[in-house]
């Protein structure tokens, strides 16, 4: 049976396909794309504290945007590269009112299967203070010597997160809302980890897992641990979230259980001799960009 359609209908449709399609067109070509651009830097240098600069950028149809040779930098932290990263905009969310936002980082574009972050926000509104928004994402392969060095000199990270903001207004004191965050790192080695005296340590672990339940701007950590050569770890506690995301509050317990690798570290940075599987306990305290680190 074939459906037939009116004769006024059909033309009707049509005309109204057109014009739908002339209007989005219009959009896209007159989209003002380098406010977008600057807007987008702008709003990446406020909310992160890092200092963001792309040797190039293009717009993508309909609303997009897409940076290359991107360095994220911080005084206190060494440059981070990235070869890409792309944002595009929902048209149909920015056509109802709200706001879509597609986000995707790579640390190495040749190599599509590792080194990707991706992340999705939906807010009700194009501000992002005035409603609430959502982020969803993962993290596929990163590596994170190239995110967080020279505190990692090598270990693969994969992970994901969802987490619901009612409202950015108060930032700092009174955040509003609830999300999970879950990662894992494998073949993990931590350097320069403080010890006093100008003593600094290093860890290797085979695994490291952790987990976060957020409510509002208190995380609790539901999953921290590790294992390897070096030992075993498990910790708890609280990470208080606060803007930029460096001056967020640690308040965590770690339980170390030494291997046979640190007691031998051990012994060559003249601690007293420590027998294997014996537990030690560390608090960590500070701000998450200069925690503190107490035996």
């Amino acid at each position: 049976m074939t459906m037939t359609w009116p004769g006024p209908w059909k033309a009707i449709l049509i005309w109204t396909t057109v014009g739908l399609v002339a209007v989005v067109m219009g959009m896209a070509a007159t989209f003002p794309y380098d406010a977008l651009h600057a807007r987008a830097l702008s709003e990446l240098n406020r909310n992160t504290g890092l200092d963001v600069r792309a040797t190039n950028w293009t717009a993508s149809w309909p609303l997009g945007l897409t940076w290359r040779n991107v360095t994220l930098t911080r005084p206190d932290w060494g440059p981070i590269q990235l070869d890409l990263l792309r944002a595009k905009v929902g048209l149909f969310t920015v056509l109802t009112g709200g706001l879509g936002l597609d986000v995707e980082a790579r640390l190495d574009d040749s190599a599509p299967s590792t080194g990707l972050a991706e992340a999705a926000l939906t807010a009700s509104s194009w501000s992002l203070a005035e409603g609430s928004f959502s982020l969803k994402g993962r993290l596929q392969q990163v590596d994170l010597s190239k995110i967080i060095r020279p505190y990692v000199s090598r270990g693969m990270l994969n992970g994901d997160f969802v987490h619901r903001f009612d409202s950015l207004q108060a930032m700092a004191s009174d955040l509003k809302g609830k999300g999970t965050w879950n990662a894992i790192a494998s073949d993990l080695a931590v350097d320069r980890i403080p010890l006093g005296n100008g003593r600094t340590l290093s860890l290797v672990f085979t695994k490291v897992s952790a987990g976060l339940a957020c409510r509002d701007a208190v995380c609790e950590v539901t999953e921290l641990k590790g294992d390897g050569l070096d030992g075993s770890f498990t910790g708890q506690g609280t990470i208080t979230l606060q803007q930029p995301v460096q001056n967020s509050q640690l308040a965590l317990t770690v339980t170390v259980t030494p291997g046979t690798g640190f007691t031998e570290k051990a012994d060559a940075l003249g601690f007293p001799p420590l027998p294997v599987g014996t537990p030690i306990t560390i608090n960590i305290t500070g701000p998450l960009a200069q925690a503190r680190i107490a035996l």
